[in-house]
């Protein structure tokens, strides 16, 4: 049974891809969609120091988190997540600045809806995050869901033992999220709360 609900932030509550791609494109030189994406088929922190002879000293992690306080959330977003916080204690696990994401959830009035938020400050790994909330809760993998936008994060939840549902309307498309091998791809909110209550 299902209690605990982590989601990503960037590209599943926030869908931010082109603002992302944007920002990156500062940090790197030349840098290209694809070559965006694949940033996020790891870790990301990992993947971008592949790229570290292109930086330009960008500081993309604090600029992406300066803008959250302008950003709107969905008004399908916001009513999935206050549907799901009725029946599930829900949680964040990003790679970002958590002050940037507190930000977007005050202004968005949706701070309430989760009993945690793990970011940058909290460790660089989502292996590690995960493992933290399993302990902090004292939660079984099988209790909990992942709901995320990329391989990368596919992939460090499997190292865990957590499954995964992906959104394909986020970073990475059907077909590379399911390289990773989660429960489902969902493409829209409706089809995601319908699996969840599946699981069950």
């Amino acid at each position: 049974m299902i209690k605990l609900i982590m989601f990503d932030f960037d590209g599943v509550i926030d869908n931010n891809y082109d603002l992302s791609f944007e920002l990156n494109g500062k940090k790197f030189t030349d840098l290209t969609r694809e070559e965006h994406r694949k940033i996020y088929e790891g870790n990301i922190h990992i993947e971008r120091e592949k790229l570290k002879y292109r930086d330009t000293g960008f500081d993309f992690l604090k600029s992406l988190s300066d803008t959250r306080k302008a950003r709107k959330i969905g008004e399908e977003t916001k009513e999935t997540l206050q549907k799901l916080a009725k029946n599930y204690d829900l949680g964040i696990v990003s790679s970002c600045y958590e002050y940037g994401i507190k930000d977007y959830l005050e202004v968005n009035e949706i701070k309430e809806l989760f009993s945690f938020l793990y970011g940058f400050e909290t460790h660089k790994l989502k292996t590690h995050k995960f493992k933290k909330v399993l302990n902090e809760f004292k939660l079984k993998q099988e209790e909990c869901i992942f709901i995320t936008d990329t391989l990368g994060d596919i992939l460090e939840a499997n190292e865990v033992g957590i499954p995964t549902i992906a959104v394909d309307f986020g970073y990475h498309e059907r077909e590379r999220l399911e390289k990773g091998n989660p429960l489902k791809v969902v493409s829209n909110f409706e089809e995601l709360i319908k699996t969840v209550k599946n699981l069950n």
